[in-house]
């Protein structure tokens, strides 16, 4: 069970970091009170701790001046305070940079109702840069992921790298999406139901919503999973990166997700086009009838036409048994039509 979060408080002693933990050899996680933090306390703790990780706000103003004081990389730091929305992953030397797509956080939303992100405005970036004892890490909005591992922390549970703090993340991220592809299988066996028995409904306008919300889930999990794989690829062979072990099982992980997520949006178009099928039939069983109805009714029409003309010489006009001879003539006319109807396999 996750624990809550308490608001960040307002930062004074190191300009725009919503928090600080720092580990130390049995990876348990002390957080670091960013009111009385400053470049010496910052080097101090470095050195008294195994590796640190620090999560800054990139929408203040300050933070790009608390991250030059960081001494990273120079593509590293412009990566973290960047606005850049394209899933990216860099190994510069013992360096590893980029940015990975994440939920945004809503604070009084549980996350297990509300698991994914059913717009592209719910979409958020992580920037984050993984160096030797140290991970930094900046967002524009608050993101559920990295917010829920943060809740793991408090709650004591044990990192023993800041590799796999950032792997723990990704998982995170990997689980909601598992999670919300379980909930909207569950939303499709509903709906498939209903369309076996034919009581079709809004099943099409919530076929139309599933597959919608398919399409803003599978982009940023294909996005993560194309990247992981490239990073394994490239460095798989040639380097000892902490990282890289990590990105395979993620690999592996976002392969089975992507595969899920494209057999939910299979599905969600065959009972589409099963759903418009079955409209389509409804429509051509109403306008049979309506046909039907229009051709027996068409000789006793024209029949009717014919006596209802404003004529002195029309037959029957003077006659006592015309009404009848008329009504007769009509049902007739309609009896035949039925027959040749019956004849040439119309309603059988």
């Amino acid at each position: 069970m996750l624990v809550p979060i308490n608001d960040a408080p307002s930062f004074t002693g190191m300009p725009s970091l919503v928090w600080a933990y720092a580990f130390n050899d049995a990876g348990v996680a002390q957080p670091l009170d960013p009111d009385n933090l400053d470049g010496d306390r910052l080097a101090q703790a470095r050195q008294q701790h195994v590796w640190l990780w620090l999560h800054y706000d990139a929408s203040d103003a300050r933070t790009a001046q608390a991250i030059a004081q960081l001494d990273l990389p120079e593509m590293a730091a412009e990566t973290l305070i960047s606005h850049d929305t394209h899933v990216s992953l860099h190994l510069e030397g013992d360096t590893a940079f980029g940015v990975f797509v994440d939920w945004r956080h809503q604070r009084g939303i549980d996350p297990s109702k509300h698991s994914f992100a059913r717009s592209e405005k719910e979409v958020g970036w992580l920037h984050f840069v993984l160096g030797e004892g140290l991970l930094v890490s900046t967002r524009r909005q608050a993101l559920r992921s990295v917010e829920q591992v943060r809740q793991h922390l408090n709650a004591g549970v044990r990192l023993d790298s800041a590799s796999e703090l950032l792997e723990a993340i990704v998982e995170q991220f990997a689980a909601s999406v598992a999670h919300a592809t379980d909930e909207l299988g569950r939303e499709l066996d509903q709906i498939e139901d209903r369309v076996l028995t034919d009581h079709i409904g809004e099943e099409r306008r919530d076929l139309a919503v599933l597959r919608r919300q398919g399409v803003h889930m599978h982009r940023p999990v294909t996005a993560l999973r194309r990247v992981l794989k490239q990073f394994e690829q490239r460095h798989s062979v040639n380097s000892e990166h902490d990282l890289v072990p990590a990105t395979s099982r993620l690999s592996q992980r976002f392969d089975e997700l992507d595969s899920d997520v494209v057999t939910l949006q299979e599905r969600a178009r065959l009972l589409q086009e099963e759903v418009a099928a079955k409209l389509a039939e409804q429509t051509n069983r109403h306008l049979f009838v309506l046909s039907v109805v229009t051709a027996l009714l068409l000789p006793p029409t024209l029949v009717v036409g014919v006596f209802g003309m404003n004529m002195d010489n029309l037959p029957l006009i003077t006659s006592p048994h015309g009404f009848g001879i008329a009504m007769a003539l009509c049902i007739s006319s309609s009896v035949i039509v039925y027959v040749l109807l019956r004849r040439i396999g119309v309603g059988r």
